[in-house]
């Protein structure tokens, strides 16, 4: 159980860490394709922001897991009620950092539409050699 919980964390920063260096990287592209700079610059803060939120979010999931084997090395049928919280709790953590992302989806589409970054995505892969498509954004395209 613990392992998917860090896979799913890991997977999850990754893809914010993902947005926030693919459209800092991509400033030029999206410019080109006609996005404005202010409009970038407000993409970029949201996503920065997000990703603070995110790191926040992570250290509080470490923390709850630091206490919860805390507690099943103590005495786990002692602690029983307090682990049980505390999966609770972790539970949480990790619907508030799926509305995180998702909330930050909505917010920075109303500054880059999706079909603009798909646009600017394929410039900047042009303009870096490397024009062939992933299984990942055959799916994403799907969409």
């Amino acid at each position: 159980m613990r392992r998917y919980i860090i896979l799913g964390l890991m997977l999850l920063g990754s893809i914010f860490s993902y947005s926030s260096i693919s459209i800092s990287n991509m400033e030029k592209e999206l410019s080109t394709i006609g996005i404005s700079d202010e409009n970038i610059e407000n993409a970029k803060n949201i996503l920065n922001t997000a990703l603070k939120k995110h790191r926040i979010m992570l250290i509080e999931l470490d923390q709850k897991e630091l206490e919860i084997n805390k507690l099943l090395i103590d005495d786990p049928e002692k602690n029983w009620f307090k682990i049980n919280q505390l999966f609770d709790e972790v539970g949480q953590i990790n619907a508030n950092m799926k509305k995180n992302q998702l909330k930050t989806q909505i917010d920075v589409r109303k500054y880059i539409s999706k079909e603009e970054y798909l646009k600017a995505k394929d410039l900047y892969m042009v303009n870096r050699g490397a024009v062939k498509k992933t299984t990942i954004d055959v799916e994403i395209n799907k969409n």
